[in-house]
């Protein structure tokens, strides 16, 4: 999966994604944040699991590919399902997403 904004800055990209989340149940389940340059999406519900997005920045923009993923075993079945609904998020926050 790669994912592309247009902002240079990875923490404010970090807050558009939160922000696109508000108040909605997935918000207390998905959290977004970055370690180095390293984008972390941690989902947290009957197990945790991870996924690590590598961060390269542009003058374009921030370019996001996933480097490594760790699924819990009991979120397996739903795994598609969440998927579409993380890249809802972040194409409501402006970023673009291919190669899911």
């Amino acid at each position: 999966m790669q994912i592309q904004f247009s902002e240079n800055d990875p923490q404010a990209v970090i807050q558009k994604l939160q922000d696109a989340m508000g108040g909605r149940q997935l918000a207390k389940m998905v959290n977004f944040d970055m370690s180095g340059n390293e984008m972390i999406v941690t989902i947290s519900k009957l197990g945790t699991s991870t996924l690590h997005f590598k961060c390269d920045q542009t003058p374009q923009g921030c370019h996001f590919a996933l480097t490594k993923e760790k699924i819990a075993l009991a979120h397996r079945p739903l795994k598609g399902e969440v998927t579409e609904k993380i890249v809802k998020v972040i194409q409501r926050a402006g970023g673009q997403v291919s190669g899911n």
